[in-house]
C-alpha cells in the first residue's frame, strides 16, 4: 500500500488491502511526520455448521472456505404437520465475544404438502431474507415469520409478490409485526384469509446493522419499515473508545442522537465526516448500558474533514437543534438541510444569540462558513431582501475568534516583513548580518567545536536572509509569495471566503496591481486607472456576489458617490484624449530657462 502525493492538515486518505488468516505484521515508512492509523476486519472461519431440523441434526465436519458450499440431505420422517423449526448452528461454541461471530448463509428446501424456500444472508451492515411458500392445501390465519439476528437495529425494506408474477410490492404496517427483531408478516392479509391452494407467497426484507467498534451491542427494540428510527439497543461491551456507525440505517445521512440514556449523557456526540458518514460515541457510557437511537429531521455535512454534533436533551422532531463543534480542523464549512421542511419556505441557521449564520429556500441546502458555533437551531424564516448578507458571523473575520488567528497572524506577518525588507534593502541586509553576527558570537562560545559551527551557521544565516530580502526586492515576486501563502491558507481551512467577501478582495487586488503595473510602465493617469477598476468592480459584484450586489449598489445612496467618481474619471480621459491629439503635438518646441546670480553684480543667462 502506498500513497504518492501532499497531505493537508486534517486530510486523510485511506488505502486497502486484503489480508490473509493468522498473523501479518505492519511495516509504515512515511516521508516527514504523519499519523498512520490501521484498521482491519476480522473474518471468522465457517466450521463444523450444523442443521437442526426439529430436534434432529444433521452436520459438516471441517472449514467451509469463502464461497464454498455443502449440501446436508435430512429425512422425510423429521418433517411434521404445522410448524417445523429449522436452526443453524456454527463453530464449537467456543465463541468469548473476541472476534465476529461466525455466520453461515443458508438456503432449505423441502417438498411435501408446502414447498417453501428460505435465502438468508448475513453482510457487514445488513440481513437480508428471502422466503418464498407454496400453499398445497387451503390455509386460514397463514403467517411467516422471520427471526432476524440480535443485531439489527431497523427494518430497511419488507417487499411482497403472489404467484411469482408481478412487481414487489410494499407489506402493509398493518400485515406486518416486529417484536424485538423477530418479524411477523400475515400472510393471510396480502393472498386472502383463507390462503387459496396453490397460492405461492414470496416475502423480502431487508434489516439494518450497526457497525461496532470496540464494542458489542444487542437490540432490544428494532424499528418497523417506514417509522423514523427509534430502536432500543444495549451496550453488551463498551469503554471511552468505543463508536457505533450509524450510516446504514435507513435514515444514516441524518443526526443520530441518544435518549433515555441509562448512564450520564451529557457527553454524547456524533462525529460527521465530509463524506456523509457518521459515528455516535458515548464516552460516559459503559457495559451494560442502554439507550435509545433517535435522528433529527436534519442532514448535516462538513465541506471536508469533520465535525462533531451534539443534541441536547431539549432537541427533538419537531425542534432541531443541535450544538455544532469542529473536531481536527477548526472553520470548516458545512451545510445543514431541514428534510421536514416545506419546499419554497425559507429556512436559516440561527445561533444562540438569534444571528442567522445561513439562509436558503429549501430544498437548496443551507451553507455556514464555520464549525465553531454552538448552540445552533434550523428556523423558518422571512425571504432575505436583495441587499441583505446571507451570512452573519462569518468569513474573514472571524478568525479572530478561533485557535487559527496566531497561524495566520506567522504567516502573513512574514510575508509582510518580506514586503519591508524590500523596501530597505541596504538596511535589511546590514540587520540580516548583524543576527548572523550575534549567533556566530553565541555558538563560538561553545569550547572546541564553537568556532567552526559558529561560522557555518553564520554564512548560512546571512545567505538565507540575503537571499530573502532579493526575493523581497522584487515586487512582482513578492506578490506571488504572498498569493500563494493565502491559497495555502485558505485550502487548509485556516479561514473562509464568503462570495461577497471574495469580490470585494478581488476588486482591491485588481486597483492594487493595476496601479502598480501602470507606474512601472510609465503610463499612469488618474482616469485609466479609475476606468479599470470600474470595470473590474461591476465584473466582479455581478459575477462573484452571492446576491445581486450590483442592484443593491444602484439603489443605494452610496450610486451617487459612484456617479460623481465616473463623471470626474471621463472628463480626465477627455482631456488626455485632446492633449495627446493636439494639432501642435507635431511642432518641434524650444524650451528657455533662466536663472539669476547675485553677488557680482553681472546677470547670467543660460540658453
Amino acid at each position: 500500500m502506498s500513497h504518492s502525493g501532499v497531505l493537508s492538515d486534517g486530510e486523510t486518505v485511506t488505502e486497502s488491502v486484503d489480508l490473509s488468516t493468522g498473523s501479518n505484521t505492519l511495516d509504515v515508512s512515511t516521508v516527514g511526520e504523519v499519523e498512520v492509523a490501521a484498521s482491519w476486519t476480522e473474518v471468522t472461519e465457517t466450521r463444523d455448521p450444523v442443521v437442526e431440523v426439529n430436534g434432529e441434526t444433521v452436520s459438516y465436519s471441517g472449514t467451509l472456505a469463502d464461497g464454498e458450499t455443502v449440501s446436508l440431505n435430512a429425512n422425510a420422517s423429521w418433517l411434521r404437520e404445522g410448524t417445523n423449526n429449522v436452526t443453524v448452528y456454527v463453530g464449537d461454541g467456543s465463541y468469548t465475544g473476541a472476534g465476529p461471530e461466525p455466520q453461515v448463509g443458508l438456503e432449505y428446501r423441502h417438498d411435501i404438502e408446502s414447498p417453501r424456500t428460505v435465502t438468508y444472508e448475513s453482510e457487514a451492515f445488513s440481513e437480508r431474507y428471502n422466503i418464498s411458500k407454496t400453499y398445497a392445501t387451503e390455509r386460514a390465519d397463514a403467517v411467516l415469520t422471520i427471526p432476524h439476528a440480535r443485531t439489527v437495529i431497523s427494518m430497511r425494506s419488507l417487499e411482497y409478490r403472489l404467484n411469482e408474477t408481478g412487481t414487489w410490492s410494499s407489506v402493509p404496517q398493518s400485515a406486518s409485526n416486529l417484536s424485538g427483531t423477530t418479524l411477523t408478516v400475515a400472510v393471510s392479509d396480502l393472498a386472502g384469509n383463507p390462503v387459496p391452494k396453490g397460492t405461492t407467497v414470496e416475502v423480502r426484507s431487508v434489516g439494518s446493522r450497526l457497525k461496532p467498534e470496540n464494542a458489542e451491542i444487542s437490540v432490544v427494540r428494532a424499528t418497523p419499515v417506514g417509522f423514523d428510527l427509534n430502536s432500543r439497543i444495549r451496550l453488551e461491551s463498551w469503554d471511552s473508545t468505543s463508536s457505533l456507525g450509524v450510516s446504514s440505517t435507513p435514515q444514516g445521512n441524518l443526526v443520530h442522537y441518544a435518549t433515555n440514556e441509562s448512564y450520564s449523557a451529557e457527553s454524547d456526540y456524533v462525529e460527521l465526516y465530509g463524506d456523509g458518514s457518521q459515528r455516535f460515541y458515548a464516552p460516559n457510557a459503559s457495559s451494560g448500558s442502554a439507550l435509545t437511537l433517535n435522528t433529527l429531521p436534519a442532514r448535516v455535512t462538513p465541506e471536508r474533514n469533520s465535525m462533531r454534533v451534539r443534541v441536547p436533551e431539549s432537541a427533538n422532531a419537531s425542534n432541531p437543534e443541535f450544538v455544532v463543534e469542529p473536531a481536527s480542523v477548526v472553520g470548516d464549512a458545512w451545510t445543514a438541510e431541514y428534510v421536514a421542511g416545506t419546499d419554497g419556505t425559507w429556512y436559516a441557521v440561527t445561533d444562540d444569540a438569534g444571528n442567522q449564520l445561513g439562509i436558503a429556500k429549501k430544498p437548496a441546502a443551507i451553507e455556514v462558513s464555520r464549525d465553531d458555533v454552538g448552540l445552533v437551531s434550523i428556523e423558518a424564516t422571512e425571504a432575505p431582501s436583495v441587499s441583505a448578507p446571507n451570512t452573519v458571523g462569518g468569513g474573514i473575520f472571524a478568525t479572530v475568534t478561533t485557535g487559527n488567528l496566531p497561524t495566520l497572524l506567522v504567516l502573513f506577518g512574514s510575508v509582510g516583513m518580506l514586503f519591508v525588507a524590500g523596501t530597505r534593502p541596504a538596511r535589511s541586509r546590514d540587520a540580516v548580518d548583524d543576527i548572523a553576527g550575534a549567533v556566530d558570537g553565541l555558538i563560538s562560545n561553545i569550547p572546541r567545536v564553537g568556532g567552526p559551527i559558529g561560522s557555518g551557521v553564520s554564512a548560512a544565516v546571512s545567505g538565507v536572509g540575503s537571499a530573502l530580502v532579493s526575493v523581497g526586492e522584487n515586487r512582482l515576486l513578492t506578490g506571488a509569495v504572498a498569493a500563494a501563502v493565502a491559497v495555502a491558507a485558505a485550502q487548509a481551512g485556516l479561514f473562509t471566503l464568503g462570495s461577497e467577501a471574495g469580490a470585494i478582495i478581488a476588486v482591491a487586488g485588481i486597483a492594487v496591481g493595476s496601479l502598480f503595473l501602470l507606474r512601472e510602465a510609465d503610463e499612469f493617469t488618474t482616469a485609466r486607472w479609475i476606468a479599470i477598476v470600474a470595470v473590474a468592480g461591476v465584473v466582479a459584484l455581478q459575477g462573484l456576489g452571492e446576491t445581486d450586489l450590483l442592484s443593491a449598489l444602484v439603489n443605494s445612496q452610496a450610486f451617487l458617490i459612484v456617479v460623481l467618481i465616473g463623471g470626474y474619471a471621463a472628463i480626465q480621459l477627455v482631456r488626455e484624449y485632446r492633449a495627446n491629439n493636439s494639432p501642435d503635438d507635431d511642432r518641434p518646441q524650444v524650451i528657455i530657462g533662466g536663472r539669476f546670480r547675485s553677488g557680482s553684480g553681472d546677470d547670467e543667462g543660460s540658453n
